[in-house]
């Protein structure tokens, strides 16, 4: 195929591929749904006491996680059958539509749609709760909303800033996990999800080490002296841009393999 991307062809790909996974994403959807009511009912019905904020956001995080990781591991799949990759690659669309469909589909899924659906449901639950045990304590959405507030309280101009860019790179780490899984699923056709979470877990460690080396051993926490005369960041503003540019960066590249890697299955 000449054309790399074509809107209307792209369009017509994204419905049929929708149409055919319909069932499997109603028949998921309501399963989601429902298992996050039944559990969360029953958890609140055997605590005499309401569930605490930090709980709740535990519980959020904890099933952010799983669903996310489990709707991303669905990248990819026809590279795990000969049979359906053959199907897959000779598909009269071009490979940059079906990546992208793939990258929609599962990570952008994954990781901004999910968690609307955690707390979609979370809701439900607690409004009909509510009504059959007025004392459960249900506060809508306040475990998230209080959670951001006291993050975001600083004395200081230059701390709100520092704090706001801290944010966004944190936001950057759900997305950063989701384009690792996605690349693995590219790369290994046996046990994908294990091996990119055990990847995933080499990459965090990086991460984390290297946060520590620049906020905490060369002194970014602090701006340039005497003491860190060979560093280069001026304050902590921009050692957190920095590190946001290169999550970016990395991801980018990430990104970019699991597209070269479908290219390579073509040839």
């Amino acid at each position: 195929m000449n054309k790399l991307f074509d809107l209307k062809r792209f369009k017509e790909y994204a419905s049929l591929e929708i149409t055919y996974q319909k069932q499997l994403v109603y028949y998921g959807l309501a399963a989601i749904v429902s298992f996050i009511i039944i559990s969360l009912f029953f958890i609140r019905a055997i605590n005499e006491n309401a569930i605490s904020e930090g709980d709740l956001f535990g519980l959020f995080i904890f099933t952010y996680i799983i669903l996310a990781a489990t709707v991303v591991n669905r990248s990819f799949l026809p590279f795990r059958s000969t049979k359906k990759l053959i199907s897959f690659l000779t598909f009269p669309v071009s490979q940059f539509e079906k990546f992208l469909f793939e990258y929609l589909s599962t990570v952008v899924v994954g990781v901004f749609l999910v968690p609307f659906l955690i707390l979609f449901a979370y809701m439900v639950e607690g409004e009909i709760h509510q009504i059959i045990n007025p004392n459960i304590g249900y506060t809508g959405l306040d475990f998230i909303t209080d959670v951001i507030e006291k993050s975001m309280r600083a004395n200081s101009e230059d701390k709100m800033q520092v704090k706001k860019l801290l944010g966004i790179m944190i936001c950057l780490i759900p997305w950063s996990i989701a384009n690792v899984i996605f690349t693995g699923n590219s790369l290994f056709k046996k046990l994908p999800l294990i091996k990119s979470i055990i990847f995933s877990g080499i990459y965090i460690a990086f991460h984390v080490f290297l946060a520590f080396l620049i906020f905490g051993k060369m002194g970014a926490q602090e701006y340039i002296t005497d003491d860190y005369k060979l560093f280069f960041f001026s304050s902590r503003s921009a050692a957190v841009v920095f590190m946001i540019g290169y999550i970016l960066l990395a991801n980018a590249v990430f990104v970019y393999s699991s597209y070269l890697k479908l290219k390579e299955k073509e040839i």
